[in-house]
């Protein structure tokens, strides 16, 4: 009955421990896709005011 108790825990933890990893993975995912639109719309930015410069010599 001990040896059955021990492994459910072992494996109770070893799932916890997947989810916390996937869940930081979840996170640094989200962080890279915020952080990538955040480039994207500078860039687009970067662009208009090259356009700007490009017709009025701003």
């Amino acid at each position: 009955m001990l040896t059955q108790r021990y492994i459910q825990a072992i494996l109770t933890h070893d799932i916890a421990d997947g989810i916390k990893h996937n869940a930081d993975a979840i996170e640094k995912c989200e962080r890279a896709l915020r952080v990538a639109e955040q480039q994207e719309h500078t860039e687009q930015l970067s662009f208009r005011f090259v356009d700007l410069d490009r017709r009025f010599g701003i």
